[in-house]
């Protein structure tokens, strides 16, 4: 349950292709407070992300569901990726690893799907068995 708890913290965190120009600057088309759900297989329910700056708060259904991180985005692949790095957590043991994600943004909802922290393979689709997927609106 705990790493299940990361998996969305890690993929605002996730962040890495070797082959992609990573984005350096402060503000992302991410930026501000996306509110929704997770439709994960068998871990359904509300859902929250706010990306400030180069970091991200997660906050799940559960109480205990929740993260902090900071985050860098590969805009130039397709799909774009997230790679984030947990800097706070429900579960200390996940505090410092990695998370990759893949996201896209259509109109006013971002969808996220992203592997557990430590997992180093970047989702090949949205709905990849085994990843955690979301889909958020944009806050006004």
């Amino acid at each position: 349950m705990k790493k299940a708890i990361l998996i969305p913290i890690a993929l605002a965190v996730l962040i890495v292709s070797s082959c992609s120009t990573v984005s350096k600057s402060h503000s992302s088309p991410l930026e501000g407070s996306w509110s929704g759900r997770e439709n994960t297989p068998g871990h359904q329910g509300t859902a929250s992300l706010t990306f400030t700056g180069q970091t991200l708060q997660f906050h799940g259904t559960d109480a205990d569901d929740w993260a902090d991180g900071t985050f860098i985005l590969h805009e130039n692949t397709n799909p774009k990726q997230l790679v984030g790095v947990i800097t706070n957590c429900s579960s200390g043991e996940t505090i410092g690893k990695t998370v990759y994600a893949i996201y896209k943004i259509e109109a006013d909802t971002l969808t996220l799907s992203g592997n557990s922290p430590g997992n180093l393979n970047i989702p090949a689709a949205f709905d990849t068995p085994g990843t955690r997927q979301f889909v958020l609106k944009h806050a006004e």
